[in-house]
Order: structure tokens, then sequence, then C-alpha cells
């Protein structure tokens, strides 16, 4: 009975662990978004790339366009 009830903690606490841990991977994914597109010296705008500047990517998670100056 001991021995049940120390797995059932045990299971309970991984469980409640792994909840947490989603939230924390969030935030990761727009820093890459956003460093991809200045590692590429882009830059982020809320409106389509004007035509002096090339499509590059996306700036998560305002979904704003990443363009960069062409040669």
């Amino acid at each position: 009975m001991r021995t049940l009830c120390s797995l059932l903690l045990i299971g309970c606490l991984l469980f409640s662990y792994a909840t947490p841990v989603a939230g924390i991977l969030g935030p990761l994914r727009i820093q890459t978004d956003y460093h991809r597109c200045l590692r590429e010296k882009g830059f982020c705008l809320n409106a389509v790339c004007p035509r002096s500047t090339l499509f590059v990517g996306t700036c998560f998670p305002y979904k704003f366009y990443c363009c960069k100056f062409k040669r």
C-alpha cells in the first residue's frame, strides 16, 4: 500500500511539472523567429515588404513580415 501511494505521488508530481514546461517553451519560439530575422540583417514590418526589400520570413507572434534590403 505504501509503495502504491509513493508511485501515485511521484506520478502526480511528474504530471504537474510537465504543464509549466510547455509554458516555458513558448517564448523560445518568439525569440528565435525575431532573432533569425535580425541575423539575416532584416527588420520587422506590420505591412507588406516594400519593393526595395525582400521577404525573408515572419516575426512571430505578431505575424509581422521580416524584410531585408536587396543588394
